[in-house]
C-alpha cells in the first residue's frame, strides 16, 4: 500500500489545533481514500471533545476535501415524511336537552294531544283552540313578555298601552310599532286575533264579548314563585303550538334562577327588607304571596312584612313601618311617581331615625319593573336585590336580558 493510501499520512496533513472541528471532513476524506485503495479498515474514532481546544475561527478545509468526489450512497436512504398539520377536531355540540314533559302542567287538558284544536282550561273555563294561533293579543304586560319569549315578534300583533311604556314594561323597545290596543272588544276584534290570552285582571264582560265573536279568549294565572313561573311558560308555549320553544326558554329561566338561590339560599343571618312604597300619601308594603315579597326571599332577605303578618299589597302607617324594624328598605316605585322624594323624606323623617334601615342608609330606589312584574323578568330583580345584599357574592352586574324567540 502506497503512502498515499496510509491513514496517518491522510490526518497528518491536517494541523492539530484545527483537528476537532475538521475532523468530519477528514473522515469523509479517509473514507473516500479507503475505497480508493481498496481497504477495509475501519475508521478512526472521533477524539474526545475536550482533547483540542475550540479554535476562534473555523478553517478552509484542505484542497482533498474540497476535491474529492462524494460517493453515492448504495442504498438510498429512507425518506422521512413531511409532518401532516392535525386537523383541528369539530367542537363536540353540546346535546339539546330532552323537552319537558306536558304532564301536570296546569291548564293543559290532554298533554298527549299535539295536534288541533286542541283545549286549555283558563280561569273562565275550558277553550278550545281550533288552529295554530298566527295573531295574538294579550291585553296585559306580563303576558306580553313571556309571549315575546315564546314566539317571534310578528305575531304578537298588537298590545296595550303599558306594554309600549318603559316605566312599566320590560319589552317595551320591542313593541313601539305595534298596533295599541284598549279593553274596548270592537278595538280587539279589529286586530282579528286568532288567540287573546290574558290575565285574571281583564275584565269578564269583554271576555264575553271576544268569545261571542269566535275568539278562543284564555284567562291564564300569574304568580310568582318558580313552579308557577315555569308553569305559566309551558302553558303559554303550548297555547301557541311552541313546545319545544317554550320547554328551552324554561330551562333558561330555571337555570338563572338556580344559580341564583343556590348562593343566597345558604345565607345566615338573612337581613330584614321591607318593600315599601307611597302613592297619594297612602304607605303601602308587600307581605307574602307578593311579587316582591317572592324577590326578596329568592335574593336571601327575610320578608319584614309577612314576618308581621301581611299578606299580599297592603296599606300600612309609619307606627306600622317602625313595627317591622326593617334592616333594609327598597323603595319598587318608578322614579316618575316620585320615588327618589319618598325615599328622601324618609331617610330625613325624625321617628324612623333609629330604625336600622335610616340609621345605616340602607334606603335604596330599584328598579319598578323588574320588582312588580307578573313574568320571569322579576328573576332579574331577585338578581339586583342580591347584589345589594350580598356584594361579595355577586360582583357583576346581572345578564341585562333573556332569550327571544326566533
Amino acid at each position: 500500500m502506497s503512502g498515499a493510501c496510509r491513514k496517518g499520512a491522510i490526518v497528518s496533513t491536517i494541523p492539530i489545533p484545527f483537528r476537532l472541528l475538521v475532523v468530519p471532513l477528514a473522515l469523509a476524506v479517509l473514507a473516500l481514500a479507503l475505497v480508493a485503495c481498496g481497504s477495509d479498515e475501519e475508521p478512526p474514532t472521533t477524539p474526545a471533545a475536550t482533547a483540542e481546544p475550540t479554535p476562534t475561527s473555523t478553517p478552509e478545509p484542505t484542497a482533498a476535501a474540497r476535491e474529492a468526489p462524494t460517493e453515492a450512497p448504495t442504498e438510498a436512504p429512507t425518506a422521512t415524511p413531511a409532518p401532516t398539520e392535525a386537523a383541528t377536531p369539530e367542537p363536540t355540540p353540546a346535546p339539546t336537552p330532552a323537552p319537558r314533559s306536558l304532564e301536570g302542567v296546569r291548564g293543559i287538558v290532554d298533554p298527549t294531544n299535539r295536534g288541533w284544536p286542541r283545549e286549555v282550561e283558563g280561569l273562565n273555563g275550558v277553550v278550545s283552540i281550533p288552529a295554530k294561533p298566527l295573531r295574538i293579543i294579550t291585553a296585559s304586560v306580563g303576558h306580553d313578555e313571556m309571549t315575546l319569549a315564546i314566539v317571534p315578534n310578528e305575531r304578537l300583533v298588537a298590545v296595550g298601552g303599558a306594554t309600549k311604556n318603559e316605566t312599566y314594561s320590560n319589552v317595551a323597545h320591542l313593541v313601539q310599532e305595534k298596533a295599541e290596543i284598549s279593553r274596548d272588544p270592537e278595538v280587539i276584534i279589529a286586530q282579528a286575533p286568532d288567540v287573546v290570552v290574558t290575565s285574571p285582571f281583564f275584565p269578564i264582560e269583554v271576555v264575553e264579548a271576544l268569545t261571542r265573536a269566535g275568539i278562543p279568549v284564555i284567562q291564564t294565572e300569574l304568580e310568582q314563585g318558580p313552579e308557577a313561573r315555569i308553569n305559566a311558560i309551558l302553558l303559554m308555549g303550548y297555547i301557541y303550538g311552541e313546545e319545544e320553544r317554550a320547554s328551552a326558554f324554561a330551562d333558561e329561566v330555571q337555570a338563572r334562577y338556580d344559580a341564583l338561590v343556590s348562593v343566597t339560599s345558604a345565607k345566615d343571618p338573612k337581613p330584614r327588607v321591607l318593600a315599601l312604597t307611597q302613592y297619594s300619601d297612602t304607605l303601602w308594603v308587600a307581605g307574602g304571596g307578593s311579587t316582591e315579597g317572592g324577590v326578596i326571599t329568592a335574593a336571601g332577605g327575610v320578608n319584614a312584612a309577612e314576618e308581621a303578618g301581611v299578606t299580599g299589597n297592603q296599606t300600612t302607617s309609619l307606627e306600622g313601618v317602625i313595627a317591622m324594624a326593617p334592616d333594609i328598605i327598597i323603595i319598587a316605585q318608578p322614579v316618575a311617581f316620585g320615588a327618589e322624594e319618598f325615599r328622601q323624606s324618609l331617610l330625613e323623617h325624625e321617628a324612623l331615625s333609629e330604625l336600622p334601615a335610616i340609621a345605616n342608609g340602607a334606603v335604596f330606589v330599584v328598579e319598578s319593573k323588574h320588582f312588580t312584574t307578573l313574568s320571569y323578568w322579576n328573576i332579574r330583580g331577585a338578581e339586583d336585590l342580591a347584589r345589594m345584599l350580598w356584594p361579595d357574592d355577586f360582583p357583576n352586574p346581572p345578564a341585562e336580558s333573556f332569550s327571544l324567540a326566533e
